[in-house]
């Protein structure tokens, strides 16, 4: 603990202010006023009056003194492990949201290179929480009513920064494709040069217990900022020591790296076409080009909530520097219903004044219905397994993002189709067909379509839903086609009896009703994390 020189009182780094603040008397002093390395810094350079900039530590501290000495609390639940001062009673654990006291020990970890000071004020944090909590309706008011000042608790992160320089000479391959009336002219480009780039501030945290996706989505930070590290801007806040090698991270920033100088060549060479590829292998090839990478040890701000329910915890966090924020918001099931009736008991009021629907026609609906939501159900279950055994993030979020970005436009093709007379025009090619081969004809035809994606799902989910549930049967996807092909009897027979073909489509409704349960249940389980379980001494022991 840093005490106060007026009073000798606990002094705290205030966000405001910039400057340590003494809890009791109030008095505010220059982080180096009170710093040991500070005033050591001084004297060693001859300056009287602390308050004048420090010099360069890094030239003052001897080169082997890496380590430094804290009070490392241990949850007994997950076993993640959190820096804090010594008299600071840890009545929660962050990670998994267990309310225990945790037990404290002293170790060494490695001293951090540089910190980058809390620019965002807990108040500010939880304005901003407030403010996206007030968007997800469906949100547990459990969850709601966490966005308060005692729910957040700043943490230090660590994170492994890299700069790399890089220089060689490289051979891009490039190639237009252009079509002028009848002919068609290819035309292949090979681009000869000598590359030097730098690159500083690629950054990934460096905590086990930090989730990847959480960190991924409130960087980056501006690590310009980052000071000299002194253990003064970790007093009234706390801290989690780096249990990752920077080697670990080094290939993935690498990559990055050589991402952002093709970006460049897209730019500076857009005239011939380049192979992106083939550009991407020649970067990643070690023996091309001469590399040389520098990394140090950040220590980044964080507002950091966490919400347990159950054996899972969502988290919310918050970029402690620039205000960044990402959190995690399960749906209430109950709610949900709710919004479902409200939307729903209208909706079919006012259907029921405008058509005229008959018993096939129901049915017919409730298959299209069960296949867009056997068709969601699939796309979680995929990402739930993504998510569950840590299959690669950034690839996988850059396809999602492409897909994503495909779902758009097609949902906003559809809707410019509808408006600008392409509604009239499928009206019109409908009742052509109805006309042409029977109604009952394109009930069959839809019918058979719906079945054959519902068997092709249910042998593309199988695997992956026994990784997930340990079960050999995917119930929903079953359920589907057992009474989709029942559906495809009765089109072909076509009873008499209307009351089969309700009787189906209450059945489709009831499975759709269960799928959907499954759904908002997935949902959850991507919206949570199960927290991990460490094993480990903590820190860098090795420092």
């Amino acid at each position: 603990m840093v005490g106060c020189p007026g009073c000798g009182s606990k002094l705290v780094f205030d966000i405001p202010s910039q400057k340590m603040k003494c809890s009791y008397c109030g008095q505010y002093y220059l982080v180096n006023q009170v710093s040991k390395r500070g005033k050591n810094a001084d004297e060693h350079a001859g300056l009287p009056d602390a308050t004048m900039p420090a010099p360069d530590l890094d030239a003052l501290i001897d080169e082997e003194d890496k380590g430094m000495e804290v009070t490392c609390f241990t949850c007994s639940q997950c076993g993640a492990e959190i820096v804090a001062d010594a008299d600071e009673a840890v009545t929660w654990c962050s990670y998994c949201g267990s309310p225990a006291t945790l037990k404290s020990r002293l170790t060494r970890i490695r001293r951090p290179d540089r910190v980058i000071p809390f620019k965002i004020t807990k108040e500010d944090c939880v304005s901003r929480y407030r403010d996206l909590a007030k968007k997800q309706i469906y949100a547990p008011n459990a969850l709601l009513k966490q966005g308060k000042a005692d729910s957040f608790r700043g943490i230090y992160m660590p994170f492994w920064t890299y700069a790399f320089k890089r220089e060689g000479n490289y051979r891009f391959h490039g190639r237009t494709d252009i079509t002028a009336g009848n002919q068609r002219i290819v035309t292949n480009y090979l681009a000869d040069g000598h590359l030097k780039s730098e690159y500083s501030g690629l950054s990934h945290d460096a905590s086990l217990s930090f989730d990847d996706e959480v960190s991924e989505h409130i960087v980056p930070y501006n690590h310009n900022d980052a000071l000299p590290f002194d253990e003064c801007y970790l007093n009234g806040f706390y801290a989690n020591a780096a249990d990752q090698n920077e080697t670990e991270y080094r290939r993935k920033m690498l990559s990055m790296e050589g991402d952002l100088i093709i970006d460049i060549a897209k730019h500076e060479l857009s005239y011939i076409g380049l192979q992106e590829k083939e550009a991407k292998d020649q970067l990643s090839d070690a023996t091309a080009y001469d590399v040389e990478t520098v990394s140090k040890l950040d220590m980044c701000p964080v507002w950091f909530l966490s919400y347990k329910q159950g054996d899972r915890v969502s988290y919310g966090t918050v970029n402690g520097q620039n205000g960044k924020i990402y959190a995690d918001f399960p749906a209430s099931p109950i709610k949900y219903l709710l919004f479902s009736l409200l939307t729903a008991v209208p909706l079919f009021l006012f259907l029921n004044l405008v058509l005229t629907a008959t018993p096939s026609f129901v049915l017919l609906v409730a298959v299209l219905a069960s296949l867009v939501v056997s068709g969601m159900y699939k796309s979680e279950i995929e990402e739930i397994y993504r998510k569950q055994f840590h299959i690669a993030f950034d690839q996988k979020k850059m396809s999602l993002k492409k897909v994503g970005s495909a779902i758009g436009t097609s949902i906003i093709f559809i809707i410019g189709i509808c408006f600008y007379g392409g509604l009239p025009i499928v009206i019109e090619i409908f009742s052509g067909l109805s006309s042409l081969f029977g109604m009952q004809s394109i009930y069959i035809l839809i019918a058979i379509a719906a079945l054959v994606l519902f068997i092709i799902r249910f042998f593309k989910m199988k695997s992956r839903f026994m990784a997930l549930s340990g079960l050999h049967i995917n119930l929903p996807n079953l359920m589907f086609i057992i009474v989709s092909a029942v559906s495809l009897v009765v089109f072909i027979v076509n009873p008499p009896s209307d009351m089969i073909f309700y009787a189906l489509a209450f059945a489709l409704a009831g499975i759709v009703a269960c799928t959907v349960t499954e759904l908002i249940r997935g949902y959850n389980i991507l919206s949570s994390t199960k927290p991990k379980q460490f094993n480990r001494s903590g820190g860098d022991d090795n420092a």
